[in-house]
């Protein structure tokens, strides 16, 4: 992984076989970023998303065998307690060009990721939501 500070954050680009969630939440803690935004694309191999199906409170995931470009990548950065929480979703494409999205719970880098942090200003924390069963924002 290398990085260069910009005027809002940083530039990240994390490489071959580094693991994207692991990696920028790594990034998160070595810079104190208890809050703040990513963006980013590139290309994952072995992809795990989810999708929460709500009735049953509970994530269904999915691994994704090969290599996928990766066409975005959101998210935020959060605290539950001290930890620093990377909860991000990705849209990613296969060798025929179909596209499929949803929570991603792991992937590693397949030739690079670049990714776009910006700080918040602000502490946000997550905490358990009853009705969902999730950690959401605490506003």
């Amino acid at each position: 992984m290398q990085f260069a500070k910009i005027q809002d954050g940083y530039l990240v680009r994390c490489d071959i076989g580094d693991e994207v969630v692991a990696t920028l939440t790594k990034f998160a803690y070595e810079k104190d970023i208890g809050s703040g935004t990513v963006n980013g694309i590139g290309a994952l191999k072995n992809p795990i998303l989810g999708y929460f199906d709500l009735p049953k409170k509970e994530y269904f995931k999915k691994e994704f065998e090969g290599n996928f470009e990766l066409l975005n990548l959101a998210g935020n950065f959060a605290k539950i307690n001290s930890d620093i929480i990377l909860h991000c979703h990705a849209t990613i494409s296969d060798v025929d060009f179909n596209v499929i999205g949803g929570h991603l719970f792991s992937g590693e880098i397949a030739v690079t990721g670049e990714f776009y942090i910006y700080p918040g200003d602000i502490k946000i924390r997550r905490g358990p939501d009853q009705e969902t069963g999730l950690n959401l924002i605490k506003l």
